[in-house]
């Protein structure tokens, strides 16, 4: 069986260049964030990604990468122009969300081995803007097998933990919902549909947003028999030994970095199936800074300014799929 590799990777604040072209409201709310964040400072820091991506998979890349905090379609078109692996036919799958600092979840996808059949998107219903779910239906070249693949950013911890638990909680709700949709033979679903869900959960997996809906469920059998969007989170195995978890905060890891699968990318005679033991964070030496935390590009206008040697706060996510 050939594998599709896929990445998830949160970027750290992709932006376009301070004075590119962009939405006059938006201009106003990041002025002061993207001073001095000029074409060259922007250009390392996609050079910086692309270092990065380019040595996944033992040199090979992703098929797939979901990425977050990206502000739009352009500044990822950049990136995905200076990937250099031979072979490679990368395009980008974009959504402009709502997002009041216009930081949005996308996919470059390899259309020599992927192609898309079809893309959509759910907002999050909350009072102030954020990131909406966006997804794509996909098809493997050389087998015609379709899975989808759902981008996640949940809101932040911006005030608490807690207290912005509720809005987490609520993106689960709505994860839930459209995945039971996905699966459910009335609503025009397929119950053996392969989904993959992917993305920043600003939670870990045993955080209430993820196990008051069972996203984050590790016991196979509850996904099996589900009817309600359950998936099983492949990333609790990985949760112990050293530096457990894709983002340190003080002097703690967390697991906010998460694959998440249906049942149909369970089933053994599935035309596309997850190897849940290929699952890692990927942690290169050279994205490796201080206390193992990941080295992050920082900008300008940060206290610190810009570390141009730096990547991003995150470390990215792989997992393969058997097809």
């Amino acid at each position: 069986m050939a594998n599709i590799n896929i990445a998830w990777w949160n970027l750290e604040n992709l932006f376009d260049a301070e004075h590119a072209s962009r939405d006059p409201r938006l201009k106003s709310k990041l002025k002061s964030e993207l001073k001095g964040w000029s074409a060259e400072v922007r250009d390392r820091k996609i050079a910086q990604l692309a270092g990065v991506i380019e040595q996944m998979f033992d040199g090979q890349g992703p098929d797939l990468l979901g990425v977050c905090e990206v502000e739009n379609e352009t500044v990822l078109k950049r990136l995905a122009d200076v990937i250099d692996i031979p072979g490679r036919g990368y395009e980008v799958i974009g959504h402009a969300s709502h997002d009041a600092r216009g930081i949005d979840t996308s996919f470059i996808v390899d259309t020599n081995r992927l192609s898309v059949l079809s893309r959509d998107h759910q907002v999050v219903i909350k009072r102030s803007a954020t990131r909406d779910l966006f997804w794509a239906h996909l098809k493997v070249l050389t087998t015609n097998a379709e899975f989808v693949a759902v981008a996640n950013h949940w809101p932040s911890r911006s005030g608490g933990q807690y207290a912005s638990e509720p809005f987490r909680m609520l993106a689960g709700e709505t994860h839930a919902y459209i995945v039971s949709n996905m699966l459910d033979a009335e609503q025009g679903g397929d119950k053996n549909l392969p989904i993959i869900s992917m993305g920043d959960f600003n939670d870990e997996p045993f955080n209430r947003s993820m196990q008051e809906y069972l996203l984050g469920t590790r016991d196979p059998g509850q996904v099996r028999y589900s009817r309600s969007g359950h998936m099983l989170n492949l990333m609790w195995p990985l949760m112990q030994g050293h530096d457990p978890g894709t983002y340190l905060y003080s002097s703690t890891w967390h697991m906010l970095d998460q694959f998440l699968v249906s049942y149909g990318m369970l089933r053994r005679d599935s035309e596309v199936r997850v190897d849940s033991d290929s699952v890692a964070i990927y942690k290169p030496d050279m994205m490796r800074g201080k206390s193992g935390r990941a080295r992050r590009f920082n900008r300008p206008s940060e206290k610190g300014g810009a570390d141009v040697n730096g990547y991003s706060d995150h470390y990215p996510i792989t997992v393969e799929l058997m097809v």
